[in-house]
């Protein structure tokens, strides 16, 4: 890779005769001239107010809660399990038994498993017996009519998710609703995996909290593996997030939900206990209480033996506690370098939906998880709203079964250390599948219907997000195949529902820690045709991002970002197609390639850098041509320019408007820019951030409450 040009307003000052041989229409101001100022492109007299947007007619409606009569079972807490003001539940509630070979009672640490999911389970097959036909023929119709087509249809699989929106596909009683106890003050629920039936609706009630389970064993059933809670699965094995079950999935599924105005903790920040003895787990003096291999004989390791978990010697005598899920993800990731391949965390996910049409999450509170907390792949109609995520809460930093001490490191829990923690991570799938319904945790429908596994119809619309890792962020497939090689990808412009102006729209949202509105890396099947407009970024890593590499690289194109508002964010842009240095898949390099991005009305507040970076010829020693990143700037500019900071190569760039970064046109680093780039900016013109930024509005909110301005209607 080419080193890329850093420059700075400073660097101009003190080099301008040599930067006026490189820009390409700079303003003759600049170079000893007159005149100057960029293009005839205005920004409007009156600015955009960020952030105050309470209604959009581009958006689809916004959803609704069930109704007391869409009710399948009604499920009330425990009062075992209250939480305090903080979230956490008390240590009594939950508690954890020292020592390695000693069994928690399962009974006090999964106790509402068997029963939320048995009432799920008989909410889809009431489901399933009232629509399941009706779904099925609406499918069989509609492919019937595509395969018949003097020009098929490739664009839809069976039918589309608009389609099997209305009315007669979705049941009299579709809902599972859990609730407070009645005549006490149970508010919490403890359990492990849960099945999301096709068509069910998991209905989370104002004031209660669903805490996941922290016995290991509810994640990893099977003693012949695969095998969750660790670093490694073998000498020369990292682990994997996908050898634990989520906490909440669903595979193949018509109109199903996630909803209600309570929360969902994935306790990544609690210590692991398990319910069999001989599970191994990993302590936080890196010792482990028993070998995979041992485990799988029923059997217990002698002291001394190597670990096999990614631990170091076998220890039954160490007196200290068990590693937590953000523990292992620190050890893999920080520690032992999980980039490398040599190791990677195996922890659960919140929730994982694979093939969906209509899957709708709504006004539910989601903090904590242990890895990822959303990942819906192959979803035609994919809308979350009003969703507030945050991890870590407050919760997390009084963690009763860790007394206090945040990771085994003795850090705090911050942005930085709770690793791939991802919050919203929508991608494509794999490949096209015919498939029956999910309409349980132990059955499927009669007949299967199609999925072409696109992503396509998504609505990020009012949602709060703050995490340790990605905000939202698209991927276009995980299979290391090339672009055009038929594999689903991501399209805003792919079957676009009729109640919507664009197939993928993120709007309205407001971002805190994290790396933003993200791209990748995963983009081989390609990204295009997503619409970006009115969030806010406050304190995140990053705020606009593109990334891949030349392991999964691929086609991201036609994005439009408009009215943008960020504050104190390291790279207010990071778009590079040099993410990490993962091998090559075996047909070679895929190769990334960003055209046609398009940023309008960009306020940037404080210090912050900027990476444009399009493909280098040649990369990697590779006889490849170059893919300049090709982007327009119209109106982006920054209250701080003088401490501005550009990284940029192999770019083709617009600037129009107001554009006060200091891009500047290089040979060397094969920069062409059109337009001309002046500190004399009036950022006040562009847009109005006066009330872009508000408090993160829960009360486990590790922020606190301030005097930033407050939003209408939040």
């Amino acid at each position: 890779m080419n080193v890329p040009n850093r420059i700075t307003w400073a660097t101009t000052k003190r080099s301008m005769t040599l930067l006026c041989s490189l820009v390409v229409g700079i303003g003759l101001a600049a170079c000893g001239g007159g005149g100057g100022g960029g293009s005839n492109n205005a920004p409007a007299s009156a600015a955009f107010q960020v952030g105050t947007t309470i209604s959009d007619a581009n958006l689809p409606p916004e959803p609704k809660l069930p109704t007391n009569a869409q009710v399948c079972a009604t499920i009330e807490a425990s009062n075992n399990l209250v939480t305090r003001p903080d979230g956490a539940l008390p240590p009594e509630s939950d508690p954890s038994i020292p020592g390695v070979g000693v069994a928690v009672d399962q009974a006090r640490v999964n106790p509402d498993q068997a029963r939320i999911q048995a009432a799920l389970d008989a909410c889809g097959a009431a489901v399933d017996a009232e629509v399941g036909a009706a779904i099925a023929d609406a499918d069989a119709a509609a492919s019937a009519a595509q395969a018949a087509a003097a020009v098929p249809n490739k664009n839809i699989a069976g039918a589309s998710g608009e389609e099997l929106a209305k009315p007669q596909y979705r049941a009299t009683k579709f809902a599972v609703r859990l609730v407070v106890n009645r005549n006490g003050p149970g508010n919490a629920f403890i359990s492990g995996p849960l099945t999301l039936p096709s068509g069910v609706t998991l209905w989370i009630d104002s004031g209660v909290t669903l805490m996941a389970t922290r016995d290991v064993i509810a994640y990893s059933p099977n003693k012949g593996g695969p095998y969750c809670a660790n670093t490694a699965v073998s000498a020369t094995r990292a682990g994997s997030s996908g050898n634990c079950r989520a906490l909440i999935s669903g595979d193949n599924l018509v109109n199903s939900a996630v909803v209600g105005d309570g929360a969902i903790d994935g306790r990544g920040y609690a210590e692991i206990v398990t319910s069999d003895k001989l599970y191994p787990i990993m302590k936080v003096d890196m010792t482990c209480s028993n070998t995979y291999v041992a485990y799988a004989s029923a059997s217990q390791a002698s002291d001394g033996t190597p670990c096999d978990n990614g631990g170091t010697l076998v220890e039954s005598r160490s007196p200290v506690r068990n590693m937590t899920w953000w523990d292992l993800a620190y050890l893999a990731n920080i520690v032992q370098n999980g980039t490398t391949g040599t190791a990677s965390q195996s922890n659960p996910r919140l929730m994982v939906f694979n093939y969906a049409k209509n899957l709708t999450l709504y006004r539910v509170t989601l903090n904590n998880s242990p890895n990822f907390h959303v990942v819906p792949s192959g979803i035609d109609g994919l809308t979350v709203w009003g969703v507030k995520l945050q991890t870590p809460s407050l919760a997390a930093f009084a963690n009763p079964a860790g007394n206090g001490n945040p990771l085994f490191t003795g850090e705090t829990f911050n942005a930085d250390n709770v690793k791939n923690t991802d919050a919203f991570d929508p991608g494509s799938a794999s490949r096209p599948i015919s498939a029956k319904l999910t309409t349980g945790s132990a059955t499927t429908s009669a007949r299967a219907i199609s999925f072409d596994g696109y992503l396509k119809n998504v609505a990020f619309a009012f949602d709060y997000v703050s995490t340790g890792d990605d905000d939202i962020v698209l991927k276009g497939a995980n299979n290391p195949s090339p672009s055009g090689s038929g594999l689903p990808g991501v399209d805003g412009d792919r079957d676009v529902h009729s109640d919507r102006k664009w197939g993928i729209i993120i709007a309205h949202n407001h971002i805190y820690w994290g790396h933003g509105i993200s791209v990748g890396s995963e983009t081989n099947a390609g990204v295009r045709n997503v619409h970006v407009y009115d969030n806010s970024f406050n304190g995140s890593e990053e705020a606009l991002r593109i990334k891949s590499d030349y392991a999964r690289g691929g086609e991201v194109s036609n994005f439009y970002y408009d009215n943008i508002c960020i504050r104190n964010t390291t790279n207010a842009l990071l778009f590079t197609p040099y993410y990490s240095t993962r091998p090559l898949p075996a047909g070679g390099p895929l190769v990334p390639n960003f055209h046609d991005i398009f940023l309008n009305n960009v306020s940037i507040q404080g210090k912050t850098a900027a990476k444009l970076q399009g493909f280098a010829a040649n990369t990697g020693g590779f006889n490849i041509p170059q893919y300049p990143l090709v982007m327009t700037l119209n109106n982006v500019v920054t209250d701080s320019p003088g401490s501005a900071d550009v990284i940029a190569s192999d770019a083709n760039l617009t600037l129009t408007g107001m554009v006060n970064l200091p891009i500047f046109a290089s040979t060397a680093s094969r920069v062409v820019v059109n337009g001309t780039a002046t500190q004399a900016a009036d950022a006040t013109m562009v847009l109005d951030c006066s009330r872009a930024f508000a408090d993160f509005p829960s009360p486990t909110s590790p922020f606190g409450t301030t005097w930033a301005p407050k939003l209408d209607g939040g």
